[in-house]
């Protein structure tokens, strides 16, 4: 009497679970899916997902060999039954029976399915009812082919591999569409046991399931006895290791920071979404290496073990082409790049320069290279002492008058303030405009004092390399959900902020400092293709800064220290991070090629830019009057 009412029960139980499960529609059944991430060239970069490593196939990418393989193996009649296959369950029976031993289940895949959707793995009278109820509601509800899609993404087959796709990608390195019938067929006998039959561990036990899939492909008609006889024979192939997927790095970390300004972390996650992007991955490799490489020759040379370098670079369009955050993302995933804020030093000085040209200063007038002190304003309220600011120039050598295009050449800290003296609301107005500060001011930003990173540093110079054009980086191109539709397109941004005619002679000089300045280092690739750029170094040799640009990128090297300590007296950035910058620039002008600028700096230098009769006093006395020095501001540049 017990057992009537138990199975009573459990006849109520299924029938109020029908209408919990109902599944209407295959799309509502999905589980979660990784995320995959390409470069410009659509190589993998890598994955996002939260728990299951898991990539969305949809049927039509399965191939007809993987489809057979795991009907053959897990039920022959698939096509032919409605959910329950009394017939395959008899003949699962007689087959157990005769091998002495479990060699093929009874379930169908659409009750594997059931129990993988719905229910947990234990053995029990009730489970089972629940899943036949199931599976008969996923066969009123679904296609075949639809339960066969769902079934070949929901089966784990080991090795953290969840669906047929990731395990193509864990157990082979390839796409579906490129597995050979035996690897299909290896693919199939891992469903049974993932751990027992692991290739990796237990190669026999899978060299003989497998082989076992493909006598019951050939029985049931998948493939003939002469492609069988020849399978057979044909080892494991196999990776050496099981491919993890590749999930993070300085790269994959700038992308998903990007990616969630656009879109949510859930869909990052679990979408099955591909991010394009704009990214090369060859050139992130080479950027990697080359920076890692000086970093360990500079640490070496000079004794300092924790030396960290850094390096991002754009195409002049606003195009990511690699984001190097550190030495090593294994031992550190600060991403130096983009993620911290740190004084630029002599990197900001063609603001100044700039802000002088658009006055109507010409690069050959002359300015004052005379020791200057300017009060600072006193923080503690007991202090009555005035404190001056005195700069100081990195030779410690001062000229009454130099040159203008001089003072930038040389990167003359004296003369940059006293020519930023003279055009103070200019250079503010610039430092903004340039994205480089939010509109506040300091004497002492004109020296590079504002905190600032190599994102921000690229993004400026790419109105220098485009004419007053300023582009904003970006890095994902195009996202697509699982289906291949799209769901965001990433195209450039930019805002004109300054002339082409005063941009055009700011760039000269700047090729100048490559040529004869303090970025000669890199002299030699003037000989191959134009360069321009700005060396930066920072008070007590603290950060050592190359930003330059050709035609076709911009590209910023920063080596440094995350305690802040000094690296070594002389580290500027003409030493340290020019040659690694010109190494990767040539590099890139390889793949990407680059030219000569126009106009050229010939045409540029012969010109005459006449020099106002007076200095624009109006903004001297605005600035003298209302502007003292922030003492917490003052980080001197080199």
């Amino acid at each position: 009497m017990k057992r009537i009412t138990h199975f009573i029960f459990i006849l109520l139980l299924l029938i109020s679970y029908k209408a919990l499960a109902s599944p209407s529609y295959k799309e509502k059944l999905l589980p979660d899916f990784a995320t995959t991430v390409v470069d410009r060239n659509g190589k993998i970069i890598g994955y996002f997902f939260s728990k299951h490593f898991r990539l969305y196939a949809p049927i039509d990418e399965i191939p007809q060999n993987l489809k057979f393989a795991v009907i053959s193996a897990e039920d022959a009649r698939f096509y032919e039954h409605r959910g329950i296959d009394p017939v395959g369950l008899l003949r699962a029976a007689v087959k157990d029976l005769t091998a002495g031993k479990i060699v093929q289940g009874g379930s169908t895949i659409t009750q594997q399915l059931a129990k993988l959707i719905f229910l947990s793995p234990q053995r029990t009278l009730s489970r089972k009812l629940k899943e036949i109820g199931i599976a008969k509601e996923l066969e009123n509800n679904l296609t075949k082919d639809e339960i066969l899609e769902l079934y070949l993404n929901y089966v784990y087959l080991g090795s953290g591999a969840y669906g047929v796709k990731a395990a193509a990608k864990v157990f082979f390195g390839k796409d579906l569409k490129n597995l050979t019938l035996t690897e299909c067929a290896l693919l199939a006998a891992l469903i049974k046991g993932p751990g027992y039959y692991n290739p990796f561990k237990y190669p026999e036990r899978a060299l003989r399931r497998r082989n076992w899939v493909l006598k019951q492909m050939y029985e049931n008609g998948y493939i003939t006895k002469n492609i069988y006889l020849n399978a057979v024979r044909q080892p494991l192939d196999i990776l050496p290791a099981p491919e993890k997927p590749r999930t993070a790095g300085y790269d994959l970390d700038f992308i998903k920071f990007m990616a969630k300004r656009v879109i949510s972390q859930k869909e990052i996650y679990t979408g099955g979404l591909t991010i394009k992007t704009t990214l090369d991955s060859n050139l992130q490799d080479f950027a990697q290496k080359t920076l890692s490489e000086y970093a360990q020759k500079y640490s070496e040379s000079h004794e300092i073990p924790d030396l960290q370098c850094a390096g991002m670079a754009m195409t002049r369009f606003g195009e990511v082409l690699f984001v190097v955050g550190g030495t090593d993302y294994k031992k550190t995933k600060l991403n130096r790049a983009f993620q911290i804020l740190r004084p630029i030093g002599s990197t900001a000085k063609p603001i100044t320069y700039l802000s002088a040209f658009q006055k109507g200063i010409s690069p050959y007038d002359y300015i004052e290279n005379t020791p200057i002190e300017l009060p600072m304003e006193t923080k503690e309220k007991n202090e009555k002492e005035q404190k001056f600011w005195r700069p100081q120039n990195y030779s410690s050598r001062y000229k009454k008058y130099i040159e203008v295009k001089d003072g930038l050449r040389k990167s003359i800290n004296v003369a940059t303030i006293h020519l930023a003296m003279m055009i103070p609301k200019t250079v503010k107005a610039n430092l903004k405009k340039f994205r480089f500060t939010n509109g506040d001011f300091n004497l002492s930003y004109v020296l590079g004092s504002f905190p600032s990173n190599l994102y921000r540093i690229i993004r400026a110079f790419s109105a220098i390399e485009n004419g007053g054009i300023l582009y904003k980086p970006f890095v994902i191109k195009e996202i697509n959900n699982k289906h291949g539709n799209l769901i965001y397109k990433g195209t450039p941004s930019f805002t004109k902020v300054a002339d082409a005619k005063d941009i055009a002679i700011l760039r000269t000089i700047l090729q100048d400092v490559v040529k004869n300045g303090t970025a000669r280092r890199i002299a030699y690739l003037t000989n191959m293709f134009d360069v321009a750029g700005k060396t930066g170094t920072t008070d007590n040799w603290r950060d050592a800064y190359f930003t330059g640009f050709t035609t076709s990128f911009v590209m910023s090297v920063w080596y440094g220290r995350d305690s802040y300590k000094t690296l070594w007296k002389r580290a500027d950035g003409g030493r340290l991070s020019a040659p690694p910058w010109g190494k990767i620039a040539q590099k890139i002008c390889s793949v990407y090629g680059c030219g000569k600028f126009t106009p050229s700096y010939e045409e540029i230098v012969k010109n005459d830019y006449p020099l106002p009769s007076l200095p624009i006093k109006s903004e001297i006395d605005t600035f003298l009057s209302t502007t003292s020095i922030d003492s917490n501001s003052i980080i001197p540049a080199l």
